[in-house]
């Protein structure tokens, strides 16, 4: 019988290309903020997802309030 399967088992593992330049880039965030490589990253990812969001809602409200002849702001 095989080892018994975790509530949490390990995340996947993504792997990406960085220059020189963005590399340092992380490693003085990761000196800033006391966080490693992979928290940044899926901070990053993080922000980046919910500012993608934001801009769907903002589209559909912006089409909402043409359609329905309001003004944004009114």
């Amino acid at each position: 019988m095989g080892k018994p399967v975790g509530v949490n088992p390990k995340p996947t593992v993504i792997s990406v290309r960085v220059t020189d330049e963005q590399l340092e880039a992380v490693r003085r965030l990761m000196e800033k903020k006391k966080m490693s490589a992979s928290e940044i990253m899926r901070e990053a990812f993080y922000v980046f997802a919910n500012d993608l969001e934001q801009k769907r809602l903002d589209v559909i409200r912006s089409a909402a309030l043409k359609y329905t002849g309001v003004r944004d702001g009114a």
